[in-house]
This record gives structure tokens, C-alpha cells and sequence, in this order.
């Protein structure tokens, strides 16, 4: 009881730090001025800018499936592991990171393939992301050196200097004493205990998962749905532009900058990004000549239709699976008599 209301607790105050966020982003705009640049937007690009991020879904679905099917255990269908993505964005949406192990479940329900292995395989694949984005943030930087350093420095790095950046030093470094305490009283009470076997082959576990790239068998292919789909992401944002009248005339390196905002404020610990999205994509439009109330409307139209779409689909794929299945099973036990 004590741990589902301390994880509550913990979900609650992600929650309103992402309102937090989200009130400071409109705080002092013309909210009558905004409602007005989104009645004259022209949804047609909105619905195209949807459609190009549900293909990176299903492309990040198929990437997903070249590991898993390296591990050794057979291979998902695509339908369900295009499902497992789906429910994974959804429940990202309710408890941030959460969406991770939860797609690991549905592929471990569906296919029975060890979920640690699978954490493994999402780990990997989240390593690829961060060094995806890393790669766009240097040419993002590389093609428009002085406005966005200026503007990552300002808004990011020099939030980390002086006495907020020495207690957040303190606090990590608190935390990494702590973490190296309890594997120390592990490692000395682990016969007593009886779980340093457990934890030795749950690592090694994650471990196979990790390096499934290393056994793969088409890495081109690998590399090439990685590429795909951050230029799904980037002609997402590219098209959403064309949608109000402000940030209709922005090109694709204006994109390439928005999608490194976004990515960013994506990586942000509260649900669906809510808050920081809005907050640091409406302020990076502002180095554009881009106001702040229509910066926050092009912000608004992008994440809540992609918020809107993953909703709905999820929710489908959820149904779908539980519809799904009780039939499997059924089948699977008619085979075996």
C-alpha cells in the first residue's frame, strides 16, 4: 500500500510540474488571439503532419522487431508489435516511461519472449535515439551555429550555473552514494539474501537484449529505419508549419531546429511532454521572428493532435490485443490435444 501511494505521489507531482510548465508557457498571452490562429488553421496539415509521425510509429515497429527476432525466441508479427509501440506511446501519455516496460509486456503476452530481454532490446533502441539526436543537434548547431547556441546556452545550459547548478551536483551526487551503498550491503549479505544469482542473470539478461544489434542479421536495414524515422519526425513538423498563416513561410531548417526543441522537451520526466513541449518549442520559434502566442499555437496544434491520434489508436490496439488474445490461446491449447 505504502509503495502504490508513494509511485501515486511520484506520478502526481510529474504531473503538476508539467502544469507547471504549461502555465508558464501561456502565462501573459492573449489566449482570445490564440484561439483565433487555431480556428483559421488549415487542419489538412495537421492530419498530413499526423500521418508522417504514425509512419515513424510503424517503422519504429518494425525496427523494434529486427532485434527482438535477434534474441532468439521467433519473431513478433509486425501487427503486434506495431500494437505493443502503440500501447507503449499510451501509457507514456498516464506515467511517464512507463510506456517502455509496458510494450516489453504486450510482446512478452502475445509471444511469450522473456520480458528482461525485451527491457534489453528497448534499451538499445533508446541508446540509438539519443545518438540520433545528438547527430541532429550538431547539425541542427552546425548550420545555424549562432542562433541556436545562444538560444540552448540561455535556455538550458546556464540553468545548470551557479547555486541551482551546485544543489543539483549535490542531489546526483547524493543519489549515486546511495545506489553504490545498497549494491554494496547486496553484494556483502548475498548469500543470506539469496538474490545475487537472480540479479546476476536478470543483468545478463539485459545485457543479451542490449547487444541483439550485435546479432542482427540486416544492420543496413537497422540503420536505415533509424534514418527513416527521424525524417519521418522532421517532415512531420516541416508539414505542420504550412498549417497557420505565421509559420507558413519557416523551411525545413527551421523544421530540423523545432524537431531538436521538441525532441528535448520530449525527454522531459512528465506525461506526454505536456508543459515543456509547449513551452520549449513556442520559445524556440521566437529566434525566427515567430511571437510567442502563435509560436504556442503551432505547439499546441502539433502535440495535440499527435496526443489525440495516440490516444485513439492506442486505445484501439489495446482492445484489439485483449481481443485477439483469448484466441490465441485457444488455438495454441487446441493444437497441443
Amino acid at each position: 500500500m505504502k509503495q502504490f501511494i508513494a509511485k501515486s505521489l511520484k506520478y502526481l507531482i510529474l504531473l503538476l510540474i508539467g502544469i507547471v510548465l504549461l502555465y508558464f508557457a501561456f502565462k501573459e498571452q492573449d489566449l482570445n488571439l490564440l484561439l483565433e490562429d487555431l480556428r483559421r488553421a488549415e487542419y489538412v496539415w495537421v492530419f498530413a503532419s499526423v500521418l508522417f509521425a504514425y509512419f515513424a510509429h510503424l517503422l519504429r515497429a518494425y525496427r523494434w522487431r529486427m532485434m527482438i527476432s535477434s534474441l532468439g525466441h521467433g519473431t513478433p508479427s509486425v501487427i503486434n508489435t506495431f500494437y505493443a509501440v502503440l500501447i507503449g506511446y499510451l501509457a507514456n501519455l498516464a506515467f511517464p516511461r512507463m510506456g517502455e516496460v509496458s510494450r516489453c509486456g504486450v510482446i512478452n503476452k502475445t509471444d511469450q519472449i522473456p520480458i528482461v530481454k525485451l527491457i534489453g532490446t528497448v534499451v538499445a533502441e533508446r541508446l540509438i535515439d539519443l545518438l540520433m539526436l545528438g547527430f541532429i543537434i550538431f547539425l541542427a548547431i552546425a548550420i545555424q551555429f549562432g542562433l541556436l547556441s545562444d538560444f540552448l546556452y540561455n535556455n538550458l545550459l546556464i540553468k545548470l550555473t551557479g547555486s541551482e547548478g551546485y544543489f543539483t551536483l549535490l542531489v546526483f551526487v547524493s543519489c549515486l552514494l546511495i545506489l553504490m551503498l545498497v549494491l554494496f550491503y547486496i553484494f556483502k549479505k548475498r548469500e543470506k539474501l539469496g538474490i545475487w544469482y537472480k540479479i546476476h542473470n536478470f543483468y545478463l539478461d539485459i545485457i543479451s537484449g542490449i547487444f541483439s544489434i550485435k546479432a542482427m542479421g540486416n544492420k543496413a536495414g537497422f540503420i536505415a529505419y533509424s534514418i527513416l524515422i527521424w525524417l519521418m519526425y522532421g517532415i512531420s513538423v516541416y508539414l505542420c508549419f504550412f498549417a497557420l498563416k505565421a509559420t507558413a513561410e519557416l523551411g525545413p531548417v527551421v523544421a530540423l531546429s523545432t524537431l531538436v526543441f521538441s525532441s528535448l522537451a520530449m525527454i522531459a520526466p512528465v506525461q506526454g511532454g505536456i508543459g515543456a513541449f509547449h513551452w520549449m518549442v513556442s520559445e524556440g520559434l521566437t529566434i525566427y521572428g515567430i511571437e510567442r502566442s502563435e509560436g504556442l499555437a503551432f505547439a499546441l496544434l502539433l502535440h495535440s493532435f499527435q496526443t489525440l491520434i495516440i490516444l485513439f489508436t492506442g486505445s484501439i490496439s489495446l482492445i484489439l490485443l485483449f481481443i485477439n488474445s483469448p484466441k490465441k490461446i485457444g488455438n495454441e491449447e487446441a493444437g497441443t490435444n
